[in-house]
């Protein structure tokens, strides 16, 4: 949902009193996003002639003066250029859109176009300077019609080319593939031209309730609790809007009420039929439920009832393709493309499944529209550099994930392929450098809070039918044992005196089964992987299934604090319990802290934050893929089992193979690699690195602090080793502050 700044009474009128578009366009945002505490978008325009250097540009909408109109303007404008050849008379419109979070920081797009400056007016559609304004076919702006002009308008182009990094920030999505519901924004209507609130309506609808939309503002916050509060009083309220039963559902979803929301989406769906939108919600939570055929069947409804939404064909073809109809998925993806060609996800989940069937060329063209579509999505370019080095383009591969590595530090994906990269260029100090900095405990631009990310294989098998399942021998969860320990670990670090949600994603995905290479058959494992979207033996399916869980934890004392985290546990533990047979479990875990820590218990602008997240890369577009994507790149390249390693005496190729384990979870392998590269090489900064990342995923803390010191006295400066030490370092919180009471 778009509001309007009028949806803010108390906002006052901003000044554009700045010498640039970009100036103006950016205090406006800022300000709106400060005031009313959310995302804003602004913009500023001007028109721009050749023959009077560049006037009247950003002072286009007060040309003749504070109070003039726009005929004013067109005067000044006519009588300025009386008697200036049409060779001289060439002039351009343009739009600077400035897009500012609740803090102030700012991104820029601009929009251009063409054209010159008629002798007389012509038109009477359109405003300000349009009658004015020549495109090169001979018609003026105020010629066309609202359809034609914002198709080919300088605004237009400039909210197009912002679409996609709104789309990243407004827009929640959960599940395996899908888009939940997009989010508030405040657009600002300041006239920069008269008539300008017209763009704005036809942008989104007309602003929802207070009530709703104070529950998208809580949703963005991630109070789910009190946006579930204020949603149900909002229904309360208003019981036949099938839009207020379809926040509820969502803010149901995000509270994990998924059963709730799936009875909201329906209550919506009775309200009003017709609604592609309730129909896409609903398949989402079935999808979370891992009810394929239930999600299919609301997917397909949403595409039936609205054939022109991308996004409905996109997570229809995303079921089809887990569900093992690749040719349909392949039509479903391809229709999406061609109903939103601009749009990035699309692209980007078009290229995974060319990727995915070997068409490396194909995919690459899909990879590199997706990127020049939104030049920071650098899942697109970790998928592309891996596209081009399957290609034998080597130099375009080391070029793509460079990028991508400098887009986004914290992929250790994409540092690992780069890094093979340059070890076979003989760069052997740039690859160095580029795994030294793949093994931060301590993400560098995760802001503030806890990240980590462990394997969970839960050894489960399917019983034979008839068989009652063996549960004599499962042992009891300890901390040597229980995966889930060192999520326990690290919640119990949190200060007592300090709040923190801490969100769990779990991806159960069905275990591959690795078989031998038959003649020309290429990797076992990654046919393996391959084989998961092909169905699973007997009929029965082989689609992953995710589970997102947040949890709230609040400063208290010792007692409180111990029985809260007891709740977590066992919540979490019952989740594993329950996870499907014959599958592994990939976690991961943000801990932010809700409250910074007090002065003289650490630094109040840098809260502690740990562990490691071999993918600390966010969420290009909003969109959580999850399965097989990202992993299959790294599955390419790591020797099978029992398969002799390309450079068995080389400390930095170990180094490489042990990130490559590490980042899919492979704890006890990861520890093995990194192992053998500090036996080859005594003093590798990364393998030492490496050796305390991997001994935190197998919960060797004590293993992980040696590896960490060692890493110090080779390299005293080292900031990863020195912040991962400072949190290993810190006792549990309840431990420390019975200390400090005594």
């Amino acid at each position: 949902m778009i509001s309007l700044l009028d949806a803010f009474p108390a906002f006052p009128e901003t000044v554009e009193d700045r010498d640039t578009l970009e100036c103006n366009a950016e205090k406006k945002a800022v300000s709106a996003a400060r005031a009313c505490g959310t995302w804003a978008l602004a913009d500023d325009t001007g028109v721009f002639v050749e023959a009077l250097g560049g006037a009247p540009g950003v002072h286009s909408a007060r040309w003749a003066g504070p109070d003039c109109v726009d005929s004013d303007n067109r005067a000044k404008l006519m009588k300025e250029l009386a008697g200036v050849p049409a060779a001289r008379r060439g002039a351009y419109f343009r739009t600077v859109m400035a897009l500012s979070d609740p803090n102030g920081r700012v991104e820029f797009t601009d929009g251009r176009l063409d054209g010159a400056i008629a002798e007389s007016p012509r038109g009477a559609g359109g405003f300000g300077y349009d009658p004015l304004f020549l495109l090169p076919d001979g018609r003026t702006l105020a010629e066309l019609g609202p359809v034609e002009k914002n198709d080919i308008s300088h605004r237009g182009r400039a909210l197009r080319a912002i679409l996609p990094r709104l789309r990243s920030i407004f827009c929640v999505f959960v599940s395996l593939w899908f888009a939940v519901a997009v989010l508030p924004v405040a657009a600002r209507a300041d006239k920069t031209e008269p008539g300008q609130e017209t763009v704005w309506d036809q942008i989104m609808a007309a602003q929802a309730v207070r009530g709703m939309r104070q529950g998208h503002l809580y949703i963005v916050e991630k109070k789910f609790d009190l946006a579930l509060q204020e949603m149900r009083r909002a229904v309360a309220a208003d019981p036949k809007n099938p839009v207020g039963h379809m926040l509820l559902g969502v803010a149901q979803y995000w509270n994990g009420q998924v059963d709730e929301s799936i009875g909201s989406y329906n209550t919506a769906i009775s309200l009003d039929a017709a609604s592609a939108q309730a129909y896409l919600l609903l398949g989402i939570s079935y999808a979370w439920k891992g009810d394929a055929p239930a999600s299919e069947r609301a997917f397909r409804r949403a595409a039936e009832l609205d054939p022109g939404r991308a996004d409905a064909q996109m997570n229809l073809g995303s079921i089809r393709e887990t569900r093992g109809d690749v040719p349909e998925a392949l039509a479903l993806f391809r229709k999406a493309v061609d109903l939103d060609k601009k749009n990035p996800l699309y692209r980007f989940q078009l290229g995974q499944l060319y990727r995915k069937l070997g068409r490396d060329a194909d995919a690459a063209e899909q990879l590199r529209e997706a990127v020049k579509l939104e030049s920071a999505y650098e899942d697109a370019m970790l998928e592309l550099g891996c596209a081009e080095e399957r290609l034998k383009e080597d130099k375009a591969a080391v070029a793509t994930l460079k990028r991508a590595v400098s887009i986004k530090p914290g992929d250790s994906v994409a540092r690992m392929r780069l890094a093979r990269l340059q070890l076979k260029a003989g760069e052997r100090a740039k690859a160095r450098e580029t795994l030294i900095h793949a093994f931060h405990l301590t993400p560098e631009s995760g802001g503030p809070g806890l990240q980590l990310s462990v394997s969970y294989t839960g050894g489960k098998r399917a019983a034979k039918p008839g068989e009652i399942p063996d549960k004599s021998n499962e042992p009891e969860p300890n901390q040597e044992t229980d995966p889930l320990a060192v999520f326990e670990r690290n919640l119990r670090r949190v200060p007592l005196d300090q709040g923190a949600v801490m969100r769990v994603d779990a991806v159960f995905l069905p275990r591959p089964q690795l078989v031998r290479d038959e003649p020309g058959e290429g990797r076992s494992l990654k046919k393996a992987l391959a084989r998961m979207h092909e169905g699973a033996p007997g009929g029965g399916t082989a689609v992953p299934q995710a589970v997102r869980r947040d949890y709230a934890l609040k400063p208290g004392d010792a007692g409180p604090r111990d029985e809260q985290v007891k709740q977590i546990m066992e919540d979490l533990r019952k989740t594993m319990r329950e996870a499907p047979a014959d599958t592994d479990a990939r976690l991961g875990m943000n801990l932010t802290f809700t409250r910074p820590i007090e002065a003289g218990r650490g630094d109040a602008e840098n809260p502690a934050k740990v562990s490691y997240q071999p993918r600390q890369v966010g969420n290009d577009m909003g969109l959580w893929v999850i399965g097989t994507g990202w992993m299959a790149l790294v599955a390419e390249v790591l020797p099978e089992s029992g398969e002799k390693p390309d450079h068995p005496d080389d400390s930095d190729w170990w180094t490489a193979t042990g990130l490559a384990h590490a980042a899919v979870g492979e704890g006890q392998r990861a520890d093995s690699a990194f192992r053998r590269a500090t036996e080859l090489d005594p003093a590798s900064v990364p393998a030492w690195l490496g050796r305390g990342v991997s001994s935190v995923m197998i919960g060797d803390e004590p293993g992980a602090v040696a590896a960490l010191r060692k890493t110090l006295e080779i390299s005293p400066k080292n900031k990863a080793a020195a912040d991962g030490l400072k949190w290993l370092l810190r006792p549990a919180a309840s431990t420390r502050d019975k200390g400090d009471k005594k």
